[in-house]
């Protein structure tokens, strides 16, 4: 029995199952490689005479240039991977310490147990403030609700470069049969942080879009 009275119902359950089917290819793809991007150009020179003569290279083969766009699309994408394997790990963890009977009390407990038992996504950092996180691109609030058992993580980016605000919720009411949703801001500055678990009509209202939660390719 749940110590602390807490149940986790069925809706909640087949709601989290949900969300692992739509998110479970973030968190792979963020444990499988840190720096992931959506967006890897690959230049191949098949001579590499141009470069010798510019004393470029020394080498006999044909050099392969591999380069990695860097910018606001590809940084938001690996801002949307961190922050949906982070709230898969959140909303998992905490839905399975609460049937066996011993639910974190805080945001605090949660982030502190996933880190102890390495769950939290690659490039991710603890702070000293409750709750927050630290990524290449910015930092990350974790926002726990035991009952009804609720998880949003609030990403935001260090420069306009990082990408737009953004925040995943498990599960969100807006979302088909209580599964994750994915709001991203409509602009980079002067954004309003909604409240903790407002009601998704108050979130849109307040200046974020829907977006829908897909495999990045």
């Amino acid at each position: 029995m749940n110590c602390l009275g807490w149940k986790v119902s069925p809706a909640i359950v087949a709601g989290l199952m949900a969300a692992l089917v739509v998110i479970a290819p973030f968190a792979i793809r963020i444990a499988l490689n840190a720096r992931a991007t959506t967006v890897d150009p690959r230049v191949t020179l098949d001579s590499a005479k141009p470069l010798k003569a510019a004393g470029l290279t020394t080498g006999a083969h044909p050099l392969e240039v591999v380069s990695v766009m860097d910018g606001e699309v590809s940084r938001t994408a690996e801002r949307i991977g961190e922050a949906t394997a982070l709230a898969l790990a959140s909303s998992l963890y905490a839905a399975t310490e609460q049937i066996k009977g011993r639910s974190p009390r805080s945001v605090r407990d949660l982030l502190a147990a996933l880190a102890a038992q390495n769950l939290l996504p690659p490039g991710l950092a603890l702070t000293q403030t409750e709750g927050t996180l630290t990524s290449t691109y910015g930092s990350i609030s974790v926002r726990y609700r035991p009952m009804p058992l609720g998880i949003e993580v609030v990403a935001l980016g260090r420069e306009p470069a990082d990408g737009p605000a953004l925040m995943v919720r498990v599960p969100d009411e807006a979302a088909e049969k209580g599964g994750a949703k994915l709001y991203i801001a409509n602009r980079l500055n002067g954004v309003s942080v909604p409240a903790p678990f407002a009601p998704a009509a108050e979130v849109i209202a307040s200046g974020w879009s829907p977006e829908r939660l897909r495999s990045i390719k």
